[in-house]
């Protein structure tokens, strides 16, 4: 195996903090661990925080927000949200690894562009594996934490986590350190670390987009044979429901505990999931272009020979003069001009974005999981189900 059959096989696998985690002894011989590197997260992030909150008494208080058990988005951070981001790694890596190949192996870049492609390769595998880019990942959380710490005024901390003061958090309860050391900046790392791989594959589709890419209007993907992007938005649903986790933490704890409407919620949770769709599809917009180029073409190459053969067939089966038996329809005249004219209606459907509905679709729902039992207090399941099998029925 060369160079650079070996690095397509491993793309875009690791990223930050996967030196971290190496050195933590969490990857051994090149395998992940995902499942136990989540346990591991959940240990680190989350555990300690119950048993400092425990050991101070700031557990659980009647009707209370500021215990540690009543913060829902301290939950959805670290037991949830954190986990879930090194789980996702299983699903979306491979599946990116999988579609960045596919140009070469697929066909769709061209022998002239190879070395292009080799490049692209091999930059974005070294970038993967940066050294500065997990140091700096670390850095950046770190420093999030101070500027958070300096925001936190006006009575916003719960009092689990510590108190605020005027110029920002003027005391710190043992799990509030703990939080402030480990929990929130391993957090904010796996969101960095995700970040990364996502400006990567932002880098490589570019990149893509800029060859001289032999793209066939008439392909039934609709795309011109780039449909296989649209699959991005499966692979990137882990994320898109860790984004709605964060945004519905918050909300959980205002309605719980503050008696605020989860109706008041609702541009919120529309603004998320736009925020989510955006950012996780917006690579794919590189292509436009080029797609609607792919289709100015095959409108004229596959519509004008549409248009010659369409006149033929007419000239030839309605003129007065001819005769159509039982035998007609045997003849190949009527099978030929109905498949030119599917592959010519391929590309009259062509789309100005490699996306289909069901790979949008499953993008939104995995954003809008989290934010399901804020429905259902506004309308018990009971009802909405009932409200279902009416509309079904």
């Amino acid at each position: 195996m060369n160079q650079l059959e070996e690095e397509e096989r491993v793309l875009f696998d690791g990223g930050p903090p996967e030196k971290l985690q190496a050195w933590l002894g969490l990857i051994q011989q090149q395998r992940p661990h995902v499942v136990r590197r989540a346990l591991v997260a959940i240990a680190l992030g989350w555990v300690p925080l119950l048993l400092l909150s425990a050991w101070r008494g700031q557990l659980w208080w009647q009707d209370s927000a500021d215990t540690f058990l009543g913060d829902l988005g301290a939950h959805a951070r670290f037991l949830i949200a954190a986990p879930a981001l090194i789980l996702a790694e299983t699903i979306c890596l491979p599946r990116l690894t999988a579609m960045a190949i596919e140009f070469w192996h697929g066909g769709l870049v061209s022998s002239a562009d190879r070395s292009q492609y080799a490049a692209t390769v091999h930059s974005t595998r070294r970038l993967m594996t940066s050294k500065l880019a997990e140091g700096l990942t670390i850095v950046l959380a770190y420093c999030a934490v101070g500027a958070l710490a300096v925001q936190k005024t006006g009575g916003t901390v719960p009092r689990w986590f510590g108190s605020s003061g005027v110029h920002g958090i003027a005391h710190l309860e043992p799990a509030g350190w703990w939080a402030a050391l480990v929990s929130v900046p391993l957090l904010l790392t796996l969101i960095l670390g995700w970040m990364w791989r996502l400006t990567l594959w932002t880098r490589f589709v570019w990149l893509m987009s800029k060859l001289q890419l032999r793209l066939i209007p008439a392909h039934p993907d609709h795309a011109a044979g780039l449909g296989f992007l649209s699959f991005s938005l499966r692979a990137f649903t882990p994320l898109g429901f860790v984004i709605g986790l964060l945004a519905a933490g918050p909300m959980f704890n205002q309605v719980m505990h503050q008696g605020v409407s989860p109706l008041d919620f609702k541009f919120a949770i529309a603004g998320t999931v736009v925020f989510s769709t955006l950012v996780l599809a917006a690579p794919l917009m590189f292509f436009s272009n080029r797609l609607l180029a792919a289709q100015r073409h095959g409108l004229f190459t596959y519509g004008s020979l549409a248009l010659r053969l369409g006149r033929q067939f007419e000239k030839k089966w309605f003129a007065s003069e001819h005769t159509v038996d039982k035998e007609s329809l045997a003849v190949p005249d009527f099978s030929a001009t109905t498949d030119l004219y599917s592959i010519t209606a391929n590309v009259y459907a062509m789309r100005a974005l490699p996306v289909d509905l069901r790979s949008l679709a499953a993008l939104l729902i995995a954003t809008l999981v989290p934010f399901v039992p804020l429905a259902l207090m506004v309308a018990p399941l009971s009802v909405i189900l009932e409200k279902v099998a009416a509309a079904l029925l």
